[in-house]
């Protein structure tokens, strides 16, 4: 509403941009948070403690090295490039190059301290501090929402602002994360000698050489989504687009939260050598993906048409749509992250790398031969998750193969189970709809009929008994550390 729906189409075109530095972050990022919770879970295994300790700190400053190199010679190459897409390349009209170009900037800045503070937000994960990652991600969230609040009340141009402010609130947290590491996590001492270390940069650069090429695909694929769009269908089609990703990324964010604690956990298993304990949580992973998302998603999906209304009061064409493909294409991907997962953990990605991706990649000329022969953006976005499904069939196969995970357990735990209960959930909270008009009161009571059949169902049914035992046990450690007993 601030914004209006073209510099909002047109701040995540231009952020898209990035996508340089992000790859590299994310390739980074992934090997890091990998061989940091390998040796913590190889340190809990092994007898000689401070031996394990320091190997753990090596990896920290092998990690460092990089991340206060490749962040430099990234932005000295792909700035300059930006800047000239902006101007030569994307379609933007001609009064908003300007504030386009300070766009980038301000999003280029973000991601340059966002890869800097990787090995120290890794080590965070790996350690499963969790719940502080939380509260700046509480904080934020919290000062976003005033923040909005003051754009809408005070109208004017915000484009270039609201960059300025997406990248003080992403800078931040980073700054206080990084000074907080230093001072909790003994690995995080920082010695010159370490931050050379060939045998372990080598290591790095093999692992992190196989994960590019699936970081390459998936910035091709989301991004080069984004672009095909602008090129089909105008910068208001992107703006549609955005809104549908934001609030997908708003119903999910409980998910990844949890989908964050479990993924060092599944690494640490298998670098202690415990596959069975391994092979469990990669199950819960994709079903706790799955019902967590859910919760959020199934009421949102009955009464989508309505929140846009209440929330963007005219929201751009195809909007709703375009929130109902992402959800779909969330839900494909979801259901076997934590396949992809396990097989990080057991490190021999090579040909799994090049399979997944080799699929993967066919998102991009399938939607752009849907956009050239039938121009319909419902169709273009269905190509990607059609291949998603595909890419999904791949990871069952490639985490049974290398990891020992069983897809009938899968098929059961995970794809049937929590599908009758959605099923359910479903047709229970579509009952307001027979008996009240569309309103705010519909989709209050919406969700209260979803939640009332869902969260039973998940939980005596969906949930097994193990299942059930570690989530009050979670539940129990959160609220002792608030005074609870």
């Amino acid at each position: 509403m601030a914004l209006g729906q073209n510099d909002f189409g047109l701040y995540g075109l231009v952020g898209g941009l990035t996508a340089f530095i992000s790859f590299f972050n994310g390739v980074l990022a992934g090997a890091n948070a990998r061989f940091y919770a390998f040796s913590v879970g190889a340190a809990k295994a092994a007898k000689d403690k401070s031996a394990a300790l320091e190997e753990c700190r090596r990896w920290f400053n092998t990690a460092l090295s990089v991340h206060t190199i490749v962040p430099f010679i990234l932005v000295a190459i792909g700035y300059p490039i930006g800047i000239y897409a902006v101007y030569n390349w994307l379609t933007i009209p001609v009064d908003r190059l300007g504030a386009c170009v300070w766009v980038f900037r301000f999003v280029c800045l973000s991601c340059f301290i966002g890869m800097v503070n990787v090995p120290f937000s890794a080590m965070y994960t790996a350690k499963q501090y969790i719940a502080e990652l939380t509260i700046y991600s509480v904080v934020t969230s919290t000062l976003n929402v005033l923040m909005m609040y003051y754009m809408v009340t005070h109208p004017n141009d915000w484009l270039v602002r609201y960059a300025a402010w997406m990248c003080f609130i992403s800078i931040m947290p980073q700054i206080v994360i990084c000074i907080r590491a230093i001072i909790i996590f003994p690995e995080c001492k920082i010695n010159l000698s370490y931050m050379w270390d060939r045998t372990r940069l080598k290591r790095l650069g093999s692992f992190s050489g196989w994960q590019m090429l699936g970081v390459l695909c998936g910035m091709l694929r989301g991004q080069g989504m984004t672009i095909v769009v602008n090129k089909f269908f105008g910068a208001a089609m992107n703006a549609a687009q955005s809104i549908g990703n934001t609030v997908l990324g708003h119903c999910n964010s409980l998910a990844s939260a949890m989908h964050g604690a479990f993924v060092p956990v599944i690494t640490q298993s298998c670098g202690a050598g415990d596959f069975h304990r391994m092979n469990d949580f990669v199950i819960r992973t994709c079903k706790f993906n799955v019902i967590l998302s859910a919760i959020f998603i199934v009421p949102l999906a009955l009464e989508l048409p309505e929140v846009m209304r209440l929330w963007l009061k005219t929201p751009p064409a195809f909007t709703v749509g375009l929130c109902y493909c992402a959800m779909a294409f969330y839900f494909v991907d979801a259901c076997t992250v934590g396949h992809s997962v396990a097989v990080n953990a057991v490190g021999k990605i090579a040909k799994y790398q090049v399979v997944v991706n080799l699929v993967s990649i066919l998102t991009l000329p399938l939607a752009i031969i849907s956009g050239l022969l039938y121009r319909n953006v419902y169709l273009v976005m269905g190509m990607a998750i059609f291949v998603a499904g595909m890419v999904s069939i791949v990871r069952l196969y490639f985490a049974r193969m290398l990891a020992g995970t069983s897809i009938r357990r899968w098929v059961k735990e995970v794809f049937l189970m929590p599908s009758v209960a959605v099923l359910i959930g479903l047709v229970v909270g579509y009952l307001p709809h027979v008996i009240v008009d569309a309103s705010f009161l519909r989709v209050c009571m919406t969700a209260l009929f979803v939640e009332i059949i869902f969260l039973p169902i998940v939980w005596f049914i969906v949930l097994t008994t193990s299942e059930r035992a570690f989530v009050k046990e979670k539940a129990g450690k959160i609220f002792r550390h608030f005074g609870f007993r």
